[in-house]
């Protein structure tokens, strides 16, 4: 059993080795586009999150990948195509304030290897047989792929240095301001379970009278406005409009109905919450007489 802080030096070491392997990867293939160098030293980097998880038989070792990865993967393309245009260094500011924050939040809630996410715990209870290839496909593959999706049009903008200035300040601005909606979300929550502790009750204060998940909604428009940047660059709408609208569909119909139905399980007064309060986009309520609402 390993204590707390081992446990951050053994997670600091995994991610730091599946970081060099995913470069050597890349430098591995000099004739390959840019686009599919980067997908598959993602790829890469994401094997090695995966077999290390396997070994330290906890499949939650991949959760800080999604903040931690973005960064860096944009930080490196920057620097091997030597692009330092104000767009490129807007891009690596915003998307850093969002991955230190995202990062810092798991970490602060982060026990160590004893624990595990209630939804990977779920997949292997469901069907233990299967869980190894659930856990490749389904908790690693998928979400990897779908954040470089993310990242894709941000690495189109590195490639060519370019963009138009407005709408990568508009998309900085976007980024900024959804991870501060995000930090202060989670701020509030973090504030309410610990004044309720042990207690079933659902938060309804703050931002979540607005939203029943305004820290997904930050998550969401912090894709949004990374799009910004590419569409400043591309000047129109085109298939890549597809990758924030992909992360909008994934959190609208696969991580809030996933989170809500385990909310009703043990607070059915959530049913009334959610006639009352809009799923993402923080809204006007429908009606004057609220009750308590929200997973504590």
């Amino acid at each position: 059993m390993h204590s707390r802080k081992s446990s951050f030096y053994l997670i600091g070491l995994v991610y730091f080795i599946a970081i060099i392997l995913g470069v050597y990867v890349f430098t591995w293939m000099p004739h390959f586009m840019f686009i599919y160098r980067f997908l598959i030293a993602d790829l890469a980097a994401t094997l090695t999150i995966y077999v290390c998880s396997l070994l330290l038989k906890n499949a939650s070792l991949y959760d800080p990948y999604w903040s931690v990865i973005p960064p860096v993967l944009l930080g490196l393309a920057a620097w091997y195509y030597q692009a330092w245009s104000i767009h490129v260094i807007l891009i690596l500011f915003a998307i850093s304030i969002w991955g230190i924050r995202l990062t810092y939040n798991w970490a602060s809630l982060w026990t160590g290897f004893d624990e595990i996410d209630w939804r990977y715990q779920a997949m292997k209870e469901k069907a233990p047989h299967l869980y190894p290839l659930t856990n490749l496909l389904g908790i690693q593959l998928f979400p990897t792929l779908i954040v470089f999706v993310q990242l894709s049009h941000a690495l189109i903008v590195i490639n060519h240095n370019q963009g138009t200035f407005l709408l990568s300040l508009l998309g900085a601005l976007i980024m900024i301001a959804s991870a501060m909606i995000q930090y202060i979300a989670d701020q509030q929550m973090k504030r309410f379970k610990k004044n309720h502790h042990g207690e079933k009750v659902c938060i309804d204060e703050g931002l979540w009278r607005y939203s029943r998940h305004p820290n997904y909604f930050g998550e969401v428009m912090v894709w949004w406005g990374l799009y910004l940047f590419y569409l400043g660059y591309a000047k129109s709408l085109d298939v890549m409009i597809i990758a924030p609208l992909m992360m909008t569909a994934l959190f609208v119909f696969i991580s809030i109905p996933w989170m809500e139905k385990k909310i009703l399980k043990t607070r059915p007064e959530y049913k009334d919450y959610q006639a009352k309060v809009s799923m993402l986009i923080p809204f006007f309520r429908k009606e004057k007489d609220e009750s308590s609402t929200e997973l504590a």
